[in-house]
């Protein structure tokens, strides 16, 4: 006959006292403390873990996903005020959100882009890639701004082959592997330069991060477009036409991204007058202006990258 401590019953009881994961005194199924949930039998059974375990987080997840992508897409600014007014739960922390869309751009397998230029300066909010050639020397033709690169080539070609297709070959993986890694340093630049104008609406730096962060996964998901697009405009035009259609697609592409943006600064920067703005009053020039002075700063940071990421090719092969 066993005493009431050693009655099985009493042990299990015992066992489920304290919160296995912080040892907190637990009270109901959940702890109080880390939130942390019981185990007991029934939970450990295959049924329960298919009902309660894998369909509520599939849905869970899913439905998090691609609530946080529409709001993404057709409410500019709209995550970044949600996250600052303390409703996040419902919506993709910003850092997973881009590091979702850029799996979602590899699983695509983006193989172009369409950018404007203005010279040798691509017009962007985000690096496109870097251009690649045929040979070294026509790559570096188009990122060399300031003639710089062509010195080294004629310095590098001294000691090395650089025609070879084996040295191409090698130019291209490295300036894409450095250039592109280099070039994402642009969020930081971006959620800087939206802290020193925008400081006395947003006084903290995380926020104007946070708003870096969504503008970089909508420009991420908004450049799967192009490419499709592209290969509509070859089945419809060909010779001189497709390239007039190609370049009436670029602009309405970067208008696009632009007219996000400026709407996305009304709604996070100035929420009190986003809906009813008229496009003459100040705060919307004000708005368009910092749209212009922003494409234009990360775009000449994209293009001094490249060219930094090109020179460290030229010197890895």
């Amino acid at each position: 006959m066993s005493s009431p401590g050693t009655h099985p019953q009493s042990t299990a009881a015992a066992s489920q006292a304290v919160c296995a994961d912080c040892g907190s005194s637990l009270d109901g199924p959940f702890c109080s403390q880390c939130g942390e949930q019981a185990i007991d039998r029934h939970s450990l059974t295959l049924s329960h873990f298919l009902k309660h375990n894998l369909l509520h987080e599939l849905s869970h997840v899913d439905s998090k996903i691609f609530r946080t992508f529409r709001y993404l897409i057709f409410r500019p600014g709209f995550l970044s005020a949600e996250y600052f007014a303390g409703r996040r739960r419902s919506y993709v922390n910003p850092v997973r959100l881009l590091l979702t869309c850029l799996l979602v751009l590899a699983l695509v397998g983006r193989t172009g882009s369409m950018t404007m230029s203005l010279g040798k300066l691509r017009l962007n909010l985000l690096p496109p890639g870097p251009p690649s050639a045929e040979t070294i020397d026509e790559t570096i033709a188009k990122l060399d701004v300031f003639g710089i690169l062509k010195s080294l080539v004629e310095k590098e070609s001294r000691s090395k082959n650089l025609k070879s297709a084996a040295a191409v070959e090698r130019f291209d993986h490295e300036l894409k592997t450095y250039a592109t890694a280099l070039s994402f340093c642009n969020v930081l630049l971006l959620s800087g330069f939206l802290f020193v104008l925008y400081r006395r609406r947003r006084s903290l730096y995380v926020e104007h991060l946070v708003f870096s962060l969504h503008l970089a996964s909508f420009v991420l998901l908004f450049s799967i477009l192009p490419t499709p697009l592209f290969w509509i405009l070859v089945l419809l035009f060909k010779g001189s036409a497709l390239k007039i259609a190609a370049g009436i697609l670029a602009f309405l592409l970067l208008s696009v991204e632009m007219i996000y943006l400026y709407r996305a600064l009304l709604r996070f920067y100035r929420p009190e007058i986003a809906g009813i703005t008229h496009w003459w009053t100040l705060p919307a020039w004000k708005a368009r202006l910092t749209v212009i002075a922003i494409f234009l700063a990360n775009s000449i940071f994209i293009t001094l990258t490249y060219g930094a990421g090109a020179a460290i090719a030229l010197w890895r092969i």
